[in-house]
């Protein structure tokens, strides 16, 4: 695992952050809208790119119990 700079650790929590308001968005109530669940592609996307870039391997995404 890689070491990141303080910068670089305050962006993989920001886009951490990002990705859990748009999962819990799809576990609101209401069924999730097609821009809710785009928001949280592209969400889980930012993560996962960030961790490649960085040497901190895949992110493990449950499915169970989501539309999609």
């Amino acid at each position: 695992m890689s070491m990141l700079t303080e910068q670089e650790y305050e962006e993989y929590i920001r886009l951490l952050r990002g990705w859990v308001d748009a999962e819990k968005a799809l576990e609101g109530p209401e069924p999730a809208a097609d821009e809710v669940a785009r928001l949280a592609r592209e969400a889980h996307a930012a993560v996962q790119g960030f961790r490649e870039r960085h040497g901190l391997g895949a992110v493990a995404v449950p499915t169970e119990g989501r539309a999609g």
